[in-house]
This record gives structure tokens, C-alpha cells and sequence, in this order.
């Protein structure tokens, strides 16, 4: 009954009709499960976060300034990435300063970051587009789209990076050389003060494969090297090591030390798939912020002690 009422969404009518019971008899074993503990009924506020979690991840981190924890009333992933995306849409309005520039990466968890800034002006900032675009079949993740919002919430000027995330051929510096504006985009993305990026998962994320700029066999050879994770194209591994591929120089769009030296670096990811790239992430440096859910949380630490006493 429980199930049926709490999870599946029936009635205590249709409950009832279903098992030959009455009513009553269906409001009356609900009730008693809610006494006997089977239901638990939890109520999260949208501004509530779990103090615990950060801090253990803040002791874990010497380099974390901050951490943002979420709870969570669902494991369904459309409401785990509403509840980090409105989190970090949040400290991101709370902590950008007048004059600085806040380059945009890329992933879903960031596209609902985007969706949930609300009109937030700030003097003269600029919104800078951290990796150039993939094209039609990454349509519903519009890397352009992503700058565009967050600049107009920001009542913030904008800087497209007019270009392929990934080259078909050639290196990137050449493409700078020859396209003054792409180059000036690039020095804006690398010299940015804020960073606010998604964390990815070779294992699972395949967008680059499916926007035909990186083919399968690049892709399983980087993750086979012993990259976990990657940011706007960028690999590393569980000990936060940088794992060059064999397109690392054809990516147009930031590199991992330019995370490393700024002032915020604000990692959002919240999936079981991406406990081990946010681990490497956060022991790489590449994140000074991190806004993640309760259970990702959890699972990171966890991730860190097993490593640890297997020695890697």
C-alpha cells in the first residue's frame, strides 16, 4: 500500500477498489505505516543544504574554499540536476562581483544552472563561452545558448567562441593565429575570474562521438589511459592528473590550469556516474567550488577513503 500510494501515485480509493478493502482500511494502514517507520516522510526546503557533507568534503579538500550540498527528496536525475542547478545558480549570483568575467562551460547539470539565474545585473561584467560549439547533435546542450542566458540574467556583455569545440583537423593555436576574434574570445576565456564548468564522464558521456568530432576509438583510448573525468574537453585522472588525448591540442576552449589559478572555480555535478570524475577533479585542483547533491556527496568521500587504503 505504501508503494502504491507514496511512490506509484493510486489513491486510497483505486488502493482499495484493488485490494477488496474499504477505504478507511486503506487510510488506517497508512497511517500505521508512517508510525512504524516504513514511510518516512521528509520535507526539504529549496534553501536547505547538509552542513555535514560539506564540511567533511571542505576537511577532505584543502583547496576547496567552499562547498554547496544539497538534500534530496528524489533520486530521479531530472530532479537531482533541478536541485544543484538551482543551488548553484544561487552562489553564483551571491558571489559575482562588479568587473569580473565568468566564463560559462558546458553539460546539463550547467544547462540547468542557467535556466534557474534569475535577473541578477551586475556593473560591467563579462559572460565569456568557455568551449566552442558541437553542433546540431548537441543541440539540446547549445554551449552558445548557455553564455547567451547567463550573460542577459546578468545584465553582462558576451563573448562567443564562433568555433567548432573540437577541430576536425589542425591545432587550435592555428585556428587562433588566422581568426583574430576566436583568438581575443580564448584569451577572455583563459584569463577569466570566475568559472563555473561541468564535470564529464568518458564512461558515459559520449557527446563528442555523437557530434562526429572525436570518434569512438579516441575517446576509449584516453579511457583507457586512466581518464575518469574531463572539464569542456580537458581529461584527467582519479588522482587529478592531467591525461592529454590524442585531440588535446585540436580542443578549442580552456585548459585545466586556467581553473587551477582562478579566483573561483566552481565544479556542479550530482550522478552516481560522476563520483569518480569529481573526485579527480577536486584532487586535481580544477575546482575551488563544488555544488553536488547529498548522495554524490557521500559517494565522493567514500570513493577517496577506498582509493586511499588501496593505495591509489
Amino acid at each position: 500500500m505504501a508503494h502504491a500510494y507514496y511512490e506509484n501515485g493510486y489513491t486510497q480509493q483505486e488502493i482499495a477498489q484493488m485490494l477488496g478493502l474499504s477505504r478507511s482500511q486503506v487510510s488506517r494502514y497508512l497511517s500505521e505505516a508512517r508510525e512504524v517507520g516504513i514511510v518516512q516522510i521528509r520535507i526539504v526546503s529549496p534553501d536547505a543544504r547538509v552542513n555535514h557533507a560539506e564540511d567533511a568534503l571542505k576537511a577532505r579538500f584543502a583547496n576547496l574554499r567552499e562547498a554547496v550540498v544539497t538534500p534530496l527528496f528524489a533520486t530521479q536525475p531530472p530532479v537531482v540536476l533541478k536541485s544543484i542547478g538551482r543551488a548553484c545558480a544561487e552562489y553564483l549570483c551571491e558571489h559575482i562581483a562588479p568587473g569580473q568575467r565568468v566564463c560559462i562551460g558546458s553539460g546539463r547539470t550547467l544547462r540547468e544552472t542557467v535556466r534557474w539565474l534569475r535577473p541578477h545585473p551586475v556593473e560591467n561584467v563579462t559572460v565569456v563561452q568557455a568551449m566552442g560549439a558541437l553542433g546540431h547533435e548537441a543541440s539540446d546542450i547549445d554551449f552558445n545558448e548557455l553564455a547567451r542566458l547567463a550573460a542577459q540574467a546578468l545584465g553582462a556583455r558576451v563573448s562567443y567562441l564562433n568555433a567548432p569545440a573540437v577541430l576536425g583537423s589542425g591545432a587550435a593555436a592555428e585556428l587562433a593565429a588566422a581568426n583574430p576574434s576566436i583568438a581575443e574570445s580564448l584569451r577572455l576565456a583563459h584569463s577569466a575570474d570566475v568559472y563555473v564548468v561541468g564535470v564529464g564522464c568518458p564512461a558515459v558521456d559520449h557527446v563528442y562521438v555523437r557530434a562526429g568530432i572525436v570518434t569512438a576509438q579516441e575517446l576509449n583510448a584516453v579511457e583507457q589511459h586512466g581518464a575518469v573525468g574531463d572539464i569542456c574537453g580537458r581529461f584527467f585522472d582519479i588522482q587529478g592528473a592531467a591525461m592529454p588525448s590524442s585531440f588535446d591540442d585540436r580542443v578549442v576552449g580552456i585548459e585545466l590550469e586556467d581553473l587551477r589559478r582562478a579566483l573561483l572555480s566552481i565544479g556542479v555535478a550530482g550522478d552516481p556516474a560522476k563520483v569518480a570524475p569529481l573526485l579527480g577533479a577536486l584532487r586535481g585542483g580544477f575546482v575551488n567550488v563544488v555544488v553536488t547533491d547529498e548522495n554524490t556527496a557521500h559517494q565522493v568521500l567514500d570513493l577517496a577513503d577506498q582509493s586511499e587504503s588501496a593505495g591509489g
